[in-house]
This record gives C-alpha cells, structure tokens and sequence, in this order.
C-alpha cells in the first residue's frame, strides 16, 4: 500500500475496529447469513484497504523471548506433531503464567517461528512481541509492523502482491491493535504473512485448537454450542466429549438449527453431512463470498475440494472425503463457527477422529480437507 495514504486508512480502521464484533447488522438479511456479516465488517470498495489494515496494521509488532528454538518450516502437506509449542489446557499452573507465540507466513505454510513467552500482567501483544527473538521493524510510533525477520508489508515480489502481517488470538483475527490487546494466560498469538488481495478477511482458523473453545476472544468465552445434524448426534457427543476432556466449560450439544447458526450467542461447531446443510442460504453464502468469509473449501454434493489462495481447486475429492473449516462474522467475532463435515458418513467420521484423536494434524492450519487419512491444509500453496 502506497505509505502516503496509510496513516489515513490506519486511522479509518481503528474507528472501524470499535464497531467489529459477533452480533449481526440490523440491515442483516438472515438468507444470507455469514457473507452478509463478513460483508459488514469489510465494507466495501475503498473500505476493503480500511478492512485489511485493521489486520496488518493491528496485528504486527514485535516477537517474544523464548526458551525454544525457533521450529523449522513445514509444508502445506505435511502434518503437525504436537510440540513443546502446542497450546496447553488453560487449568494449568504454568499455561496461566505463558502464552503461545506462532509466526508463520503463506496462510501457515511455512513456520518462521514457534515458542512460549511468560506473560507478565497487563503485557500487550506489543509488549511481548518486543520482548524477543525476533528482527522486527515497525512505523507509526510504533503502530504498524513494517517487518518480521525481514518480511516486510507492502506491494511485494515480481506479481506486486498485497502483503501484510495479520495477527490472531485463539484462532480470531484480532479488532484492536497489538498495544491494545491484553492476552490471557494460555492464550495462543498467530500472526501470519499473507497476500491480502484475493482474500480480504479470514475471520478464524482452525490450527490453534482446542482454541478458542478454551480461551475465548479478549477474556470473553460465551461457551460452546455443538449443533448436531439428525442422524449424527453421537459424533456431536464425540466432539463435545473432546472439548471437555482439554478443559473446556459449557458445553452443550443440540439437534441442528439454521437459526442458531445464523444469530450465534456461543462459539458454535456444526457437525453433519454437507448434503444436510447444501441447500440452505446462509452456507450457499458463505461459499460465495470467500473473500470475506475465508473458506477455501469447495462444499459440492458430489465433491469436496481443496483451494489455493486465488480460490482455485487444486485437488478434489469424490469419496470418503471430510473438512474442518472455521469462519466469523468479521473481526474479533468472539462467537466464530467452525464446520466438521463429509460427504459420507466415512468422510465425516474421518474428520471427526481428527479432532479427537490427532489434533496435532490441524495445528497451524487456516482449515483443513481430510480424505483417505491425509490432512491437506487450505489454502494450498501455489
């Protein structure tokens, strides 16, 4: 972005950044559910710059001290084993007195840097990032990460792709500045390095579980919601068991509703087979409306597709095929919804044991498309 007009979208966003939040818009139509949301907080034309620097700009300032080497990369198409830097369960003595500090780059497929900080009372995100082991530049008093280990914002590489820094607590993309979010104990900070261009918003992501079921956004947990669809109540059960097993409160598993997924009061987690959901309004919306919604999943009834960040199938899976996808209404939504689904009961049953049985398979993924046993992260890289 042209650095003459930054200070005045900086300031435009972090008027905007006040209003963002999980309740709808008045002039909401409930047919078309997230993308109406997303829609909301994004704005449109010019303001969809406001809505990206609400993220880079908020989301980028300095790393952390950390006893931890920094983890090696890791492909797209690799799993994630469960690490010295896998988030703990908030119950614990020690995860109260750290946090999780995640950098990655290319929507996660490439680790710069993963490590646990103290988190001393009343440390911004700022404050630890500057505590630390990474080169950091910022501009703007301090205000807008200009770099991470010599990734730097702006119109990059030989495409002159729009990239910036974003950053995420729990798995939400953060509302206010890093100076301004005080993180709780256990909570898990992600910033990425990403082009923004083809992708305006991605709401929440899936590769910091059991977040943020656990810790919530900004100290605030409304609980958990898991909407089972009719013939898949015991997989509900499942995943309402996983999620108290890793120390999570107020759970409550109930049959299927539209509504509840549309007017969300709790973090809610839909589970059941895509052909249950395909037809209805607000899901046909939040697929056509990726830019604002962040899903690069490709729901069809005959197929489930993995996407690139352009929003192109790279691989498509017909049989015995799951996801695990997450999105929001917008930014700092504290009542995100995530998506388990299949197009069989063996597509769906393989997500399902993904979440409780090898978690570490999502760790750091934006979301996720199972089949045959393999976890292909989305977006695919180029």
């Amino acid at each position: 972005m042209n650095r003459f007009w930054l200070p005045v979208v900086l300031l435009v966003v972090l008027l905007l950044a006040g209003c963002a939040g999980g309740t709808a818009s008045s002039e909401q139509d409930k047919g078309e559910g997230l993308a109406k949301e997303a829609a909301r907080e994004a704005g449109a034309g010019e303001d969809i710059a406001a809505g990206k620097s609400a993220g880079a700009a908020n989301s980028a300032l300095e790393p952390i001290a950390s006893s931890e080497q920094p983890a090696t990369a890791t492909g797209a198409g690799e799993e994630h084993a469960p690490g010295a830097d896998e988030p703990a369960p908030k119950s614990t003595g020690l995860a109260e007195r750290q946090v999780t500090l995640w950098v990655t780059r290319d929507y996660a497929f490439e680790q710069v840097y993963g490590g646990k900080a103290a988190l001393i009372p009343d440390d911004s995100v700022m404050d630890i990032m500057q505590a630390g082991n990474l080169e950091v530049t910022t501009q703007y008093g301090g205000g807008f990460v200009e770099s991470i280990n010599g990734l730097a914002s702006g119109y990059t590489g030989k495409d002159k792709e729009t990239r910036d820094w974003f950053f995420y607590i729990n798995g939400i993309i953060a509302s206010v500045g890093a100076v301004d979010y005080r993180p709780a104990g256990g909570d898990v900070i992600w910033w990425d390095y990403h082009d923004w261009g083809r992708a305006i918003f991605t709401p929440a992501l899936i590769g910091a579980f059991p977040e943020p079921f656990l810790g919530g956004y900004k100290g605030d947990n409304p609980g958990t919601l898991v909407l089972a669809a009719a013939g898949y109540e015991e997989q509900g059960n499942e995943l309402a068991e996983c999620l108290r097993h890793w120390g999570v409160e107020n759970v409550e598993v109930r049959p299927y509703c539209r509504e509840k997924v549309a007017h969300r009061d709790r973090i809610t987690l839909v589970v059941g087979l895509w052909e249950q959901f395909a037809d209805q309004r607000f899901w046909q919306g939040a697929q056509k409306n990726r830019q604002k919604t962040g899903l690069f999943v490709e729901f069809n009834r005959d197929y489930i597709a993995a996407l690139n960040m352009s929003g192109e199938i790279v691989e498509r899976h017909s049989e015995d095929a799951g996801a695990i996808v997450a999105t929001g209404a917008g930014m700092g939504d504290p009542t995100p919804l995530w998506l388990v689904t299949g197009l069989d009961r063996a597509g769906l049953d393989g997500a399902v044991d993904i979440i409780t049985g090898n978690p570490g398979a999502i760790k750091q993924r934006f979301g996720a498309v199972v089949a045959g046993g393999k976890v292909i992260g989305v977006p695919v890289a180029n």
